[in-house]
């Protein structure tokens, strides 16, 4: 399973992550987003200015490194770790409002 750390340097090797995202944890802050891993997979998630959340997943490890690309509108720096076809789905169609969904 790919670490914290292993995402930070893919995506630092490409591309400077603000303080707005962050890898490895979950901040329910308005505005932040990020992704962190859950029973050995990992979610991207958004929170909007209400502090309400969507979490999207779970990806493998290849996939995580994208949808953390495409969240930041960094993906044409990033191809190499482009979706699968159902990688792509789980992206459109797997969404979850509470962490208790995704248990």
């Amino acid at each position: 399973m790919i670490s914290k750390k292993e995402i930070c340097d893919i995506l630092e090797s490409k591309l400077e992550i603000g303080s707005d995202f962050i890898v490895g944890e979950f901040v329910r802050k308005p505005g932040m987003s990020g992704c962190m891993e859950i029973k050995g997979s990992w979610y991207l998630y958004s929170v909007d200015d209400h502090a309400d959340c969507i979490f999207t997943g779970p990806f493998n490890d290849k996939a995580i490194v994208y949808a953390c690309a495409v969240k930041m509108h960094s993906s044409k720096l990033f191809q190499e770790y482009r979706f699968s076809k159902e990688e792509f789905s789980v992206y459109m169609n797997n969404h979850f409002y509470s962490l208790e969904e995704m248990e």
